[in-house]
This record gives structure tokens, sequence and C-alpha cells, in this order.
């Protein structure tokens, strides 16, 4: 039986050709610090403002206002802006027998969407008893968070630099083994890390396809990846194109598989949101270039 799989996809990033926040030139960000009581997020290219809202939970506005920012649509990658502890993810509620998505949400004042975003749950309708779901709060010290079968922490500080001619080449190879656009494969490797196996998210997405521990799981357990290693450029790469591959085919339409790339299957309703939409449409706009 193929379980439910913790697959980000989830965070991410998008950075539209003509759109609002994207990453820019130094001028954009002010110095003055706040660091009471805030958490450090470390911009990376592909970065908006609004993509960076979408992964912790803090509104474009809040963000702003606490980097005093002076123009909100211009970040730039390698500045670290600083979240308000209190749109960050904290607390930790195991699932007991009988337990749903929506009760849990209930129990805690939040919506689904919320919850499930916090806890990288796809499937909103599959939640299993003893798993641990993170709880949209206050930053503790001692806050815990789901476990997977690979560190996300040890995981990053094994991904080696890449040469981006060889990236290409592999997304290319890999793209045609799954039957994928290589325009489509290349143009949502270069939206989540630039092609960077380097890249790692403030969530824990890792390399060039800005694949999840818990999404590389899912893969090698049930999508016939094997042993597939996300800190390895060529693994990673085949890790996220089978995850596209799966999307892709899972949903209505591309659009929609190129949001539940982004977002995960289950985020994406009959109508995209503002957030996928931007995505998305980047994501387009970048195929016409490859």
């Amino acid at each position: 039986m193929v379980g439910r799989y913790r697959g980000r996809h989830l965070i991410p990033r998008p950075n539209p050709i003509a759109g609002p926040a994207a990453a820019t030139t130094a001028a954009a960000l002010l110095a003055t610090a706040q660091p009471a009581m805030a958490a450090g997020y470390e911009v990376v290219p592909g970065d908006t403002l609004s993509s960076i809202s979408a992964r912790t939970g803090a509104p474009v506005a809040t963000i702003a206002r606490a980097n005093h920012l002076a123009d909100p649509n211009r970040i730039i990658a390698g500045d670290e802006l600083r979240i308000p502890n209190s749109a960050l993810p904290t607390s930790v509620h195991e699932v007991s027998v009988g337990e749903t998505l929506s009760s849990i949400a209930s129990r805690y004042g939040l919506s689904i969407q919320a919850l499930a975003k916090a806890s990288d749950i796809v499937d909103v309708n599959f939640i299993v008893s003893g798993e641990r779901l993170e709880i949209p709060g206050r930053l503790s010290s001692g806050r815990s968070a789901p476990t997977h079968t690979h560190s996300a922490k040890a995981a990053a500080s094994s991904l080696q630099p890449s040469d981006p001619g060889q990236v290409e080449m592999l997304l290319e190879q890999t793209a045609a083994a799954e039957g994928l656009d290589s325009s489509l494969v290349k143009a949502v490797a270069w939206q989540e890390s630039g092609w960077q196996q380097t890249a790692v998210s403030s969530a824990g997405a890792l390399g060039v396809m800005q694949v999840m521990p818990g999404t590389a799981d899912y893969v090698n357990e049930s999508l016939g990846g094997g042993g597939l290693d996300v800190t390895q450029t060529e693994d990673n790469i085949e890790l996220g194109v089978k995850y596209l591959h799966h999307v892709v085919d899972s949903m209505p339409s591309e659009r929609k598989g190129i949001a539940a790339y982004y977002t995960g299957p289950g985020a994406v309703g009959r109508t995209l949101s503002t957030i996928q939409k931007t995505y998305v449409n980047s994501v387009q706009a970048l195929k016409d270039r490859f």
C-alpha cells in the first residue's frame, strides 16, 4: 500500500519574469536590525517576498515591515531576512487514532490549509496515527520537528557544487527517460534553484530540484526511485523529475501539475491560488527560454 508521503512540495520560490518582489538589486534592503523575536531566512535565487511568505506563513507586509524594506518588490539573493517568529511552526501534535486533519486544525484554531502547509501534508484526507504534525505558533528553542528517513541538515552538509552544463545535460537526459518535455524540466529546475545543487531552502528542500527528504523517501519507495540520494546531483535530478512526472500525470492539466510540484497535490484546488499562479506563470515563461 502506498502511504502518504511528506512531499513538499512545498515550499517554494516563484521568480516571475515580470512580477512582484523579484530578487534583484542591493539597494532593495535597508540594514536596520530587529534581532529580537525573529528568525533568519537567507534569500536564494528565484525567491520573491510572496514565495517567502508562503513558505514561512508570515504575511508579505509583516516581512517587509520587519526588514524595513524600502521597496518590497525588490529583494536580493544572499541577504538574510528576519521572519517574525510568531509566524513559524513550533508546536508538535502527535496524531491519535480517529483524528482527522480537520479536527486537529479546529482544535488549534487553524485552517486545514495552514496546518497542511506547516506539516508538508499533501493529501489532507490522509494522516497516520503516530505521525507528528507541526502546529504554527511561536518559535521556541526546544521545538521538535517531524522525522524523516534522511536528516535534511546532514544531507545539506553533503551537497557539492555542480557544473551548469553538466546539470543541463542531466536534466535533458532525465526528462527524456521520464517522457517529459525537457523545457518544462529545465524551467522547473531553474525556478527552484537556478540549477544549483548546493541550494538549500529554509524548509530543508535540497539541490537542483529542491527535493524535500520526505519527498525523496516517497519517490524511492513508491515511484521506483530505489536508493536515489538527494545529495547527489544526478540522483537529485532524477528524484525531482520522477516526482514532477508523477504530479503532472496525476493532475488534470500541466498548469495544475506544476502547481502541485510547488505546493503538493493536496493544496491544488479547483482554481489555482494567487501564489500558485505566480509560480506556474513563471515556470511557463521560463519554458520559452529553454
